[in-house]
């Protein structure tokens, strides 16, 4: 097995016992303070990855807005993920926001011109059946 494979197994390890255990203590303490907490470990885990990577000379470039956008639009994601986790079942909300991939996977084919094989059109085809499966 790849390293490569291994770090996927890996991150779908980690995340799914992030949502689970994110589900369990907000549960127990509320979202409000769940927040809290979450972010309180964020900012030092944030402190620690800025420290290590500060550039030598800071820079503003088209890149760097991208990565601004995409760290706005993934904050709106992940708050919005925490209100449905505070609203519905676990299971259903990981399971459905999990397919957020397949937009990626179809801005990169249409922008990117980034091309799949069949077996990979197929798969994500199930993965939007499924998606509408855990939805209704």
């Amino acid at each position: 097995m790849s390293w490569q494979t291994l770090a996927c197994i890996a991150v779908i390890i980690l995340w799914g016992l992030w949502a689970f255990l994110f589900k369990l203590g907000s549960d127990e303490i509320g979202l409000k303070n769940a927040l809290f907490y979450a972010y309180l470990v964020g900012i030092f885990i944030s402190l620690g990855i800025i420290f290590y990577t500060f550039p030598k000379k800071l820079e503003f470039s088209k890149g760097i807005i991208f990565i601004i956008f995409a760290t706005l639009l993934g904050f709106a994601g992940t708050i919005l993920w925490y209100f449905a986790l505070e609203k519905y079942k676990a299971s259903i909300v990981t399971s459905f926001t999990a397919l957020y991939p397949v937009i990626t996977v179809l801005l990169s084919i249409l922008i990117l011109k980034e091309k799949i094989s069949l077996q990979n059109a197929i798969g994500i085809l199930l993965a939007l059946i499924a998606g509408i499966l855990l939805s209704m």
